[in-house]
């Protein structure tokens, strides 16, 4: 295997560093990654139905049914009905589940400002370009 540049090695390894911090927080909660992800998203971007789910952690809908049966069970998260389609659920946060999330999403904002607390407007400007331009290259990679 050849070289790798030093900036793509810099952002693989800041992945990997994420997810390393995901599976501690969850770990420390009595939760999965995959938990952790789910509650994140509905803390941030609120009710999402199971199928929404699914399609962000790339498993079956079968999975994600499980998941949020135990998420339920645990009592972090409920599911209601759809407020425009009666066919439909939206899994939201507990208050229980909304107070265990945002103890992990306030570290990891915690630490992400930190380290970029030196960066001027202009530049941070330009990382958060990048990071937008890099993750839509990935899930473009994913979708086909």
């Amino acid at each position: 295997m050849g070289e790798h540049p030093e900036f793509t090695r810099a952002v693989r390894d800041l992945v990997l560093a994420g997810e390393r911090f995901r599976a501690r927080a969850g770990r420390r909660r009595g939760l999965g990654p995959t938990s952790v992800t789910v509650m994140t998203t509905l803390l941030l971007d609120g009710a999402r139905g199971p199928s929404e789910l699914a399609a962000l952690l790339d498993i079956t809908t079968a999975s994600v049914t499980e998941l949020i049966d135990r998420l339920q069970v645990a009592g972090l998260v409920v599911r209601r009905p759809h407020p425009r389609d009666r066919r439909r659920l939206l899994v939201e946060l507990t208050e229980r589940g909304e107070q265990e999330i945002e103890g992990v999403f306030e570290t990891f904002t915690a630490r992400v400002e930190a380290s970029s607390g030196a960066l001027s407007a202009d530049e941070r400007a330009a990382v958060l370009g990048f990071v937008e331009r890099a993750r839509r290259s990935l899930e473009e990679d994913v979708a086909s």
